[in-house]
């Protein structure tokens, strides 16, 4: 925005809480405004959010809350000199909620969507690239070759955005945990330093200091690196307070990377993978206890799988499954409905969306599914904000799912992750393609309906400081 335009939003502002006179404080932290008022009822909530340059606005802890962004502070500059000093404590962030029981896992989701959300545009980006290789390449249009140059680049810039994913959460994490965004990075890096992935490749083994490494493939991850980089903030803090001022510049960052090393290698990071075992052991025994419910109810959880990485172990257990047998009928047949579900809960975001970059994120992340196969854009973007729309997805799943449990799917080949998974099913049996028609046509249909009921706000729904 221009010097003018926060001039503007400002007086709008302060107009719309009901002025000048209606203000006790005013204070800001990253990204917000938080005015205590006098009369709360003065507030016009509705023409707030409608300003522009306005993301969302709340009444928390007493608090009338306007988010901003980082322009924050250029807009506080043009309130505070119209209310005669009532910013003076600017800066200074109110008294913190009590954790309770009751709102742990909401802390602990929206401390995870604010160190992945800030990597979305790297993450639309690669998927564009990988987008376009699809629909030029071999695989769609075919108006290059698979060896040529320009599919080989395309394909690797995309698949760099990706691949990389623990350096971009690296900096990001940090930043969200106000500790060093480099060592942050540095600990990404590590991640998927060619050192370590070729040991992982080669089935190689490895300690640190007699402690035995579980080696993992961390390329692509997400929980990881924000685990790691969480705890690193609080190790990196408790050696820089300890730490004598002229040592400090030499030591704080090594000895962080040196504590933290064996911590992520040998605890943090296995741990996903670790999870990943039991989950799957775990969809199995569901599957031979509960039958088509047990289907469905593994499509429900798919998503939040390939939200923290853990799908990888569920789908090899498939894959072996698939080579020994020929067909998968639990796992792909659950994924398939998870997969094409996204689809209706994207239309209808789309189509209820007020916010003209919501609406081009939409369309963007539904395109990225239903061709590219890649989900992520959907998954960060949409569902993390706007849980409303990821429960109306996973009920989609879960009803898709358990139908073609029902009707005896089978999925005799991997297709990718796009519409085109559908042509896995084509067999031995002349009706399975058409019940996993049926199976992925429910899902997408119920998905689409619920997410009109259930809703979602553009504005209330943001993330927590």
């Amino acid at each position: 925005m221009s010097n003018n335009k926060y001039e503007v939003l400002g007086t709008q502002i302060l107009e719309l809480v009901g002025g000048k006179d209606n203000v006790s404080s005013l204070t800001n932290c990253v990204t917000r405004l938080r005015f205590n008022l006098k009369d709360q009822s003065l507030v016009d909530q509705n023409k707030i959010k409608a300003l522009s340059g306005v993301m969302g606005c709340q009444f928390s802890s007493g608090q009338f809350q306007i988010i901003i962004g980082p322009d924050v502070k250029k807009v506080l500059n043009v309130i505070a000199p119209q209310i005669d000093g009532k910013a003076k404590n600017v800066g200074k962030e109110p008294e913190k909620e009590k954790l309770t029981i009751k709102n742990v896992f909401s802390k602990i989701l929206t401390n995870f969507t604010a160190c992945i959300t800030p990597a979305l545009p790297v993450i639309i980006c690669a998927g564009m690239l990988k987008l376009i290789a699809v629909i030029v390449g071999p695989i769609m249009l075919g108006l290059i070759a698979a060896d040529s140059g320009i599919y080989t680049i395309l394909s690797f810039a995309g698949d760099a955005g990706f691949y990389f994913l623990p350096i971009y959460l690296g900096y990001t994490s940090a930043k969200h945990f106000k500790t060093s965004v480099f060592i942050g990075m540095l600990l990404g890096a590590i991640l998927v330093h060619p050192s370590l992935m070729s040991i992982v490749l080669e089935g190689g083994s490895l300690d640190f200091l007699g402690l035995p490494v579980t080696l993992v493939n961390y390329s692509s991850s997400v929980l990881p690196i924000v685990l790691i980089v969480w705890v690193m903030s609080y190790v990196r803090r408790f050696i820089d307070h300890i730490m004598p001022e002229m040592l400090k510049m030499i030591l704080v960052d090594v000895l962080t990377v040196v504590i933290m090393l064996p911590i992520a290698l040998c605890v943090l990071g296995p741990l996903g993978s670790i999870l990943s075992t039991y989950i799957t052991s775990a969809f199995l025994a569901i599957h031979s206890v509960l039958g088509p419910l047990g289907i469905g109810l593994i499509a429900a959880l798919y998503l939040p799988l390939i939200l923290t990485g853990m799908h990888h172990a569920v789908n090899l257990a498939a894959i072996v499954t698939m080579t020994s047998m020929g067909y998968d009928n639990v796992i792909f047949v659950a994924a398939a409905a998870a997969i094409l579900s996204v689809l209706g809960s994207n239309l209808a975001f789309i189509i209820k969306a007020k916010k003209a970059e919501n609406r081009s994120l939409g369309i963007t992340a539904t395109i990225m599914q239903a061709v590219g196969g890649i989900v992520e854009p959907t998954l960060f973007g949409i569902y993390l904000p706007y849980k409303k729309i990821f429960v109306a997805q996973s009920i989609g799943a879960f009803t898709g799912a358990t139908v073609m449990g029902f009707l005896g799917c089978k999925m005799y080949a991997l297709m990718g992750s796009n519409i085109f998974v559908l042509a896995g099913f084509l067999g031995e049996e002349s009706n399975n393609f058409i019940y996993a028609c049926i199976g992925c046509a429910i899902a997408i249909i119920v998905a689409f309906i619920l997410t009109f009921i259930l809703g979602f706000d553009e504005n209330q729904e943001v993330i927590e400081e």
